[in-house]
């Protein structure tokens, strides 16, 4: 059975979904901690961003929107070999140990 590739758009609206709505409820129940630094990631399809946590991002994480959204359900490894790291590696792999969702 092959899989059929997610639309980029529509990825990366579950994406944003994730920042908005699902990580802040895992926060409000108590599953994760709120992030102590801001991290970005980029989409490299859609030329879409989104930061997340506090202040100026230490770091930025760039993939596809379709790996970045797997990726924050825990669908794909970090070290999936799509992604590219900008600035502090070892902050932003904190602030993405989540869960962001349930």
């Amino acid at each position: 059975m092959s899989r059929v590739p997610l639309d980029a758009g529509l990825a990366g609206e579950g994406v944003a979904e994730v920042f908005d709505t699902m990580a802040p409820r895992q926060i409000a129940r108590g599953r994760t901690q709120p992030p102590t630094a801001a991290l970005r990631l980029e989409a490299t399809d859609t030329g879409a961003s989104w930061e997340y946590g506090p202040g100026a991002p230490v770091a930025a994480l760039a993939a596809p929107a379709e790996s970045l959204l797997l990726l924050l359900w825990g669908r794909m490894p970090l070290d999936g070999g799509v992604f590219v790291w900008d600035g502090d590696e070892k902050a932003g792999r904190r602030i993405l140990q989540g869960p962001f969702t349930p």
